[in-house]
């Protein structure tokens, strides 16, 4: 039977396989129609132009075969010429790939390959929409020697895939029908200079042409073309020959029996010392790691990227749809990029989990990418433990680069510049040509409107003389006499007749080349380039970089290579390296330690007393001030009725008792002049005399100052015991709001103080810090000692603020009045402008918390919803209930009367939770 099939396929004509058309369409066409065109004529079949091969002459290369570094890390070889991929953890998703090792240069080959078996591995549903269908699939071809194994993912390859579709690079047509399980299918490749069919490639379905010869890229023309596979969850059996499993309907030989003379062959890789190596870079974060890396790859092939960054490249060459796209903008970092498919098993890194155990059996040189995990000692160890029986190999690449390298980064740096000039320049003339057309639209609109306006008038004129003309007409016929004399037509004038004074158009902008760049002379000085994402992220880096350390030969390394500086220069650079990072980074992993929590604890309480002594004293004095009042109106009454007695002449009124007494004071009570006293001379900041404290007349912006004072006095301590560095002894004002948020728990917002710099907040209280330069860099400088027996000191420094700020005022110095918000103020404020600049929830630096007050119930049904104000100004509001500042007090009557008010809303000092506005004297949770 086999014979006989073969015998019919050598002397049948194969037929170009063709859609059959329509009936519908055959119909339409066969029905006579004078216009109709005449239907297409039926392509004739195509004749056989390859002929068969001359027989073999001369040496013939020695067998084509996948060497292990020309696969895929996914793909499973056997001896019975089979290719089984991995199909777990997320590699049913990823393409596999295997070049041969004989390149075909001239000449007419052929190879064979069939699907044994379709594999259906588990496919998650959410990975329906990113992995491109089918979901088995092959694809069988060419690709040049420095193209990768992905037939059509480059421009260098050519092929078809089991759907029938034939790929010239990137390029797809659709050219047969699709091919399955057990199909024998045959590719042709036609490099004969003397053959009507050079530089083709067709395709063979069991012995019979399925696809016309499909020209080549030119781009391919004269170069060595070696057999490829590329398939996804299929099991591929191939055959190189010299047999083949079906014959053609022409001899052709295959690639095993190729002549030397037509075709290159590439031979193993074989190892170094007998045994394979596994490098492992290391390298500094943004320093050339990866340039390096690239450059190494390109002049050794055989070595194969262990990375994330390789896996991420590795989904694209599969055609897996990323949300966020492939560009290099997409990614978080180089060395760690976040897969982001919605693939579970792509996403959690199954896959690397899965080559992770697969690799190490695989005998191929590997460089393992990782940057972090190659700088420090304990994930080294962990990585070395997987490579047991290779040549482990680490490769230092830090230091000053060679000057090979510092030209390429420059040449990078410049293309890199150019290329976002060039799209700046693209950009702005696209707007400026896009402004002419509009500008030229709008003319000619208004151009055409005033002729269609000039049309209708004289349309108007014309059946305006037509209807005098009727009405004349009618009279003249009823008086019996003559009919008038018809109007003229006017006859339209030619649009090149018509005389219309037009403004001259301006000339369409010229399209003009982009200017060309230059690099600074600082940019030329730079050794590495500084790419659009960083190597690693800015957290992973600044908690890790302080463990950095170059690799050492008793970790288990057999061999450490210095690629840029010897031993003792790379260690030196690394070592300047970490202590500039020290400098410019922030500590992430930085905690309060317990002497910041005993100083902040004893701020809090010290701060509650002094709040309550100056409500106390306030108080007393409001007290002395109504029973003088209420004396004096009493007084008042008594005379005015003494008055009148004697004017009526009745008897006078009885005098009060102690009318004319003055009230009792205490011993210790001398009456202090608070404005006199020397702020720094005082023993007891708490009692200046008469119960009267220092801090008497300090309000709302003189409590927040307080306390921003010894925030910082205490922060820029406490940074310096908890970091623990010598090399870190200073807050840098880069991070100094970091450092806030992270002591203090709350954001820090210059614009709550009236400032748009973080320097110019501090410059506020240069009494207690300053803004120095360490090392190049701005840092926090405390000017009050650590050790102080109390915290008077801030008091003493704040009062004495006051005073300087109130004596300029007074001279008329406006620039010292504080631009802070009061609280009574804020609303107003807010609501007239929006200029404050405080987002959500910042917090503002203040004093202890308001004790928790239970609110009082309502004994009033609730009110009519009041007109709520807006959403920055209860933002604000709260921003100040944060920082605990409490209003100076009112007057007693002033104060019963807001807590009758209270009552009846519902709030207590400030605490109300009614349906309006808490009405109490405290700036708290009185929103309802």
């Amino acid at each position: 039977v086999l014979g006989q099939k073969q015998l019919l396929h050598a002397h049948s004509t194969p037929r170009l396989l063709t859609m059959a058309e329509p009936a519908a369409k055959k119909a339409r066409t066969e029905e006579p129609a004078a216009e109709e065109p005449k239907a297409e004529e039926a392509p004739k079949e195509p004749t056989e132009q390859e002929t068969d091969a001359p027989a073999a002459k001369g040496p013939k290369v020695s067998g084509p075969v996948f060497h292990t570094e020309d696969t895929t890390i996914n793909v499973l070889p056997s001896q019975w010429n089979t290719l089984t991929p991995l199909t777990d953890g997320g590699l049913q998703y990823l393409l596999a790939g295997a070049k041969a090792s004989t390149g075909l240069k001239s000449g007419r080959y052929m190879f064979e390959v069939k699907i044994l078996e379709v594999m259906k591995p588990m496919q998650d549903p959410a990975a329906a929409a990113r992995v491109p269908n089918p979901l088995a699939q092959l694809r069988v071809g060419f690709t040049t020697a420095d193209s990768n194994v992905f037939i059509g993912a480059s421009e260098e390859c050519v092929g078809f895939d089991s759907e029938g579709t034939f790929f010239a690079g990137k390029t797809k047509t659709q050219v047969s029908k699709s091919f399955t399980t057990g199909d024998v299918i045959a590719v042709v490749l036609n490099l004969d200079s003397s053959s009507p069919n050079a530089n083709t490639l067709s395709l063979f379905k069991d012995g019979v042409r399925v696809a016309e010869p499909q020209k080549l890229p030119e781009s391919l023309e004269g170069k060595a073309l070696f057999p490829t596979l590329t398939f996804k969850n299929v099991v591929v059996n191939y055959n190189f020959g010299p047999t083949p499993m079906v014959e053609l309907p022409f001899k052709c030989r295959m690639v095993a029996d190729a002549s030397k003379a037509d075709a290159t062959e590439k031979a193993a890789v074989a190892p170094k010392d007998g045994q394979f190596e596994v490098l492992f870079p290391v390298c500094l974060p943004d320093e050339g790691g990866f340039d390096w890396l690239d450059g190494f790859l390109q002049q050794n092939p055989s070595y194969t990227e262990l990375s994330d960054r390789a896996l991420l490249n590795w989904c694209e060459m599969s055609g897996l749809i990323r949300p966020k796209g492939y560009s290099a903008q997409s990614r978080s970092s180089n060395d760690k990029p976040e897969m982001g498919f919605g693939i579970p098993a792509i996403d959690d890194l199954s896959v690397r989990r899965v080559l992770n155990a697969v690799v190490p059996l695989q005998k191929r040189n590997y460089v393992v990418m990782e940057v972090k995990n190659n700088l420090l000692k304990e994930e080294r160890a962990v990585n070395l433990a997987r490579w047991a029986g290779t040549k482990r190999v680490a490769t230092v690449v830090v230091g000053e680069p060679p000057a090979a390298f510092k030209k390429s980064s420059q040449e990078k740096a410049l293309k890199a510049k150019q290329d976002q000039s060039d799209l700046e320049f693209k950009t702005k003339q696209q707007q400026v040509k896009t402004k002419w057309l509009l500008q030229k639209n709008q003319k000619q609109l208004e151009k055409d409107r005033k002729k269609a306006a000039e049309k209708q008038k004289k349309a108007q004129e014309a059946m305006m003389k037509k209807l005098m003309y009727e009405k004349a007409k009618k009279e003249a016929a009823s008086k019996g006499e003559p009919e008038p004399e018809a109007p003229a037509e006017e006859e339209e004038k030619a649009p090149e007749e018509e005389e219309v004074e037009e403004e001259p158009e301006e000339p369409e902008p010229m399209e003009e080349d982009p200017p060309k760049v230059e690099l600074t002379d600082e940019e030329k000085k730079r050794w590495f380039v500084k790419g659009p994402v960083p190597d690693m992220t800015g957290y992973l880096l600044n908690v890790s970089f302080m463990k950095f350390s170059l690799p050492e030969k008793a970790e288990g390394f057999a061999e450490i290579r210095y690629i840029w500086a010897n031993e003792a220069k790379a260690a030196s650079y690394m070592k300047s390296w970490i202590q500039e990072r020290k400098l410019t980074s922030r500590m992430e992993d930085l905690f309060p330690g317990e002497w910041f929590r005993t100083k902040h604890q004893e701020w809090q309480k010290a701060l509650q007393a002094w709040h309550a002594k100056q409500n106390a004293a306030k108080a007393a004095e409001q007290k002395k001030a109504l029973e003088a009042k209420a004396r004096e109106a009493k007084k008042q009454a008594y005379l005015a009725a003494k008055a009148k007695a004697e004017k009526e002449g009745t008897d006078a009124p009885e005098e009060p008792e102690g009318l004319d007494e003055e009230p009792a004071k205490d011993d210790d009570e001398e009456k202090v002049d608070l404005e006199e006293v020397d702020v720094f001379s005082v023993d007891d900041v708490n009692d200046l005399g008469g119960g009267v404290p220092l801090y008497n007349a300090f309000q709302y912006e003189d409590w927040l100052m307080l306390s921003l004072r010894f925030e910082l006095y205490l922060i820029s301590y406490a940074f310096k015991k908890d970091a623990n560095d010598p090399d870190r002894v200073a807050v840098p004002l880069e991070h100094f709001p970091f450092y806030y948020n992270k002591y203090f728990k709350k954001p820090l917002n210059a614009k709550t103080f009236g400032a748009d710099t973080y320097e110019e907040v501090i410059t506020l209280v240069r009494d207690t810090m300053l803004v120095t330069e360490l090392k190049g860099q701005k840092v926090l400088e405390a000017m009050v000692p650590e050790e102080l027996e109390c915290n008077n000191v801030f008091i003493m420094l704040t009062e004495e603020h006051r005073r300087e700020r109130a004596r300029r005022v007074a001279m008329g110095d406006a620039s010292a009045k504080l631009k802070i918000i009061a609280p009574g103020a804020a609303l107003a404020a807010i609501t007239a402008s929006a200029s404050v600049g405080l987002p959500a929830g910042a917090a503002i630096p203040g004093v202890v918390p308001m004790p928790n007050v239970t609110p009082m119930p309502n004994p009033m049904p609730t009110p009519a919803p009041a007109i709520r104000p807006p959403v920055a100004a209860v933002n604000l509001l709260q921003q100040m209930q944060q920082m605990n500042v409490t209003r100076p007090p009112a007057p007693v009557m002033q104060q019963q009367q807001q807590q009758q008010q209270q009552q009846q809303w519902g709030g207590k000092d400030g605490g109300g939770k009614g349906g309006g506005w808490g009405m109490g004297g405290g700036m708290g949770k009185g929103m309802g």
